[in-house]
């Protein structure tokens, strides 16, 4: 009796804290001092969420205001930082001033607006980190970044998201390592900083053209067809030149990616540009280290600047002929005054596809023999992919077909942009691997590789009459990806290769490349027959079978530990 008297007492206990907590978090985060705000920090590398990784604030508005405005302390001034920084810079000491690598000075005296002061700041960190901003500031103190469903950890969640009670005024956010990330102006009750890792300079900077809004996906990439050419623009602002010389147009060593071109839209006489002469496919791809595919370079300007950066997916090499979706992007490199680099990236591109297996007889058999083209609505008329690697435009089905589309058959990996399609490969490394048995099974498979996002595509069999029904004859199908991190944290990919919308069941399990939740096949049926529904409740039933018989194993084990 005393024991359940205890235990009832140590609940109501726990209960009343629980609710104290709560109430007098709520009331901290509802009262804060009005010099402080409620910051909510989202890093992302190029649209990705960073995780588990640490950031802290620290604020420097004495320092920014004291050398904004030249009125610099004398104790500041005459300070070992003061004279460190001198002679980091080759600066005259007897003068007090300090003149960083672009020419820019600090001193008493000396004032600044609020867009020269960004590079000040990121120059005076170049110098000696944060040795002397922390001297003029009076104060080097770090505000930790906590993780909003566990404010005992000091890091950023799934989301990429963390949360601090941050001083109003002009701040830093530094990484683990107190390297400076970023600065920013606080003055709100509650603000929301986004980081780029890969944009953090916003004085140039990638945006999608209007063509890519059809194909985003979710953490700002984007999913695109192989046989397309896409826009970016370039944005460079109007100070950029005293910042940089130069920027180049950077691809990643074998690089997924290829340039077409670049043009200057806005303001020309500001930049010159020379691109690689060089530059192909098969080079890109082949070179193992980073490409200059385009030079920009700055001239004084009072404007700003926009060019547009054409690309293409690159088609050399085995990587974007797996079933694995990739995933690459261009970058924008300044080449800065002070030494330094800032650096833009365009959102990654993926690609997608899916995966057909042929069946007959309520898709309890493969099958082969049948033979389709490959389509999408749009609007009232159709596109058919054509032979010339284009979506070719129809109003009826009829004439599509004596116009030269590409005919899709069993045993090949359609990429869209190839000049041919590629035998699917046979798969050696499973434990029971039979030559012959697994080219007549991929006799009845058909993959495609390379469609942008839609759900609007569909097969259309041609290799039968007239007699059969469009239910029968169009095989509708949409192509997505969306990338998610699981429970443990793992970044996971869920598309329309790894989870179609009508998933052969059964048959999949015989086909050799076949691996559920990466690589997964919808049914193609060629008599018109459907899947057996019970054979559908018969794997669910199992499913709930095993998971019962689980759980009852783990409650009869509890029971006799009990018992001990």
């Amino acid at each position: 009796m005393i024991k359940k008297i205890n235990t009832k007492l140590l609940i109501l206990i726990c209960s009343f804290i629980l609710i104290f907590l709560v109430t007098e978090n709520k009331i901290i985060a509802n009262t804060l001092p009005p010099d402080q705000t409620s910051v909510e920090l989202q890093v992302t590398n190029n649209g990705m969420p960073v995780i588990h990784t640490s950031y802290s604030a620290m604020n420097i508005d004495h320092a920014y205001q004291e050398i904004k405005s030249g009125d610099i302390s004398q104790k500041a001034r005459s300070s070992a930082a003061w004279i460190l920084a001198s002679q980091n810079t080759n600066s005259v000491t007897n003068n007090g001033v300090i003149t960083l690598s672009n020419g820019q000075k600090i001193g008493q005296g000396i004032t600044h607006t609020d867009e020269e002061m960004s590079s000040i700041i990121s120059g005076l960190i170049n110098v000696d980190n944060l040795s002397l901003i922390s001297e003029i500031n009076q104060s080097n103190t770090t505000v930790p970044f906590l993780n909003p469903e566990h404010v005992i950890y000091k890091f950023t969640n799934s989301k990429g998201l963390a949360k601090a009670n941050i001083m109003k005024g002009y701040t830093l956010i530094l990484d683990n390592n107190n390297n400076f990330v970023k600065l920013t102006k606080i003055q709100k009750s509650s603000e929301k900083v986004v980081i780029d890792l890969v944009n953090v300079d916003n004085k140039i900077k990638f945006t999608a053209d209007d063509k890519l809004s059809a194909l985003v996906s979710n953490f700002g990439q984007y999913v695109v067809g192989t046989n397309q050419r896409f826009s970016f623009n370039l944005a460079i602002n109007k100070n950029m030149w005293q910042q940089s010389g130069n920027i180049n147009l950077v691809l990643p060593p074998k690089s997924n990616l290829s340039f077409d071109s670049i043009e200057v839209l806005k303001n020309s006489d500001a930049a010159t540009v020379v691109t690689n002469p060089a530059l192909d496919d098969t080079m890109v791809f082949n070179s193992s280290e980073p490409v200059i595919a385009a030079n920009i370079t700055l001239n004084p300007t009072q404007s700003d600047i926009l060019l547009r950066v054409t690309v293409h997916v690159n088609l050399e090499g085995n990587n974007v002929s797996t079933n694995k979706p990739i995933h690459t992007s261009l970058q924008a490199v300044s080449v800065n005054k002070d030494g330094s680099s800032s650096i833009a990236s365009t959102p990654n591109l993926i690609i997608a596809g899916i995966n057909f297996a042929m069946t007959q007889k309520n898709a309890t058999e493969f099958a082969e023999g049948g033979k389709f083209i490959l389509a999408k609505t749009n609007g009232s008329a159709y596109e058919v992919y054509g032979k010339n690697k284009k979506w070719n435009k129809f109003d009826n089905l009829d004439t599509a077909q004596a116009s030269d589309p590409l005919i899709l058959e069993g045993g090949n990996r359609y990429i869209l942009g190839s000049d041919k399609p590629q035998k699917i490969p046979f798969s050696v490394l499973r434990f029971n691997f039979n030559e012959k048995e697994n080219q007549k099974i991929n006799n009845s498979l058909i993959q495609i590789l390379g469609l942008a996002q839609g759900d609007n595509y569909f097969l259309y069999r041609i290799d039968t009459d007239n007699s059969l029904s469009d239910s029968n004859k169009i095989f509708n199908f949409s192509i997505f990806s969306r990338s998610y991190f699981s429970a443990n944290n793992s970044l996971m990919v869920d598309n329309s290769l790894n989870n179609p919308s009508n998933s052969l069941i059964g048959l999949a399990g015989q086909i050799p490349d076949y691996s559920p939740g990466i690589n997964e096949y919808s049914n193609l049926t060629l008599d018109g027959s459907k899947q057996e529904s019970r054979l559908l409740q018969m794997y669910i039933i199992v499913g709930i079978s095993v998971f019962g018989l689980i759980i009852l194993a783990v409650v009869v084990f509890f029971i006799k530990y009990r018992r001990l």
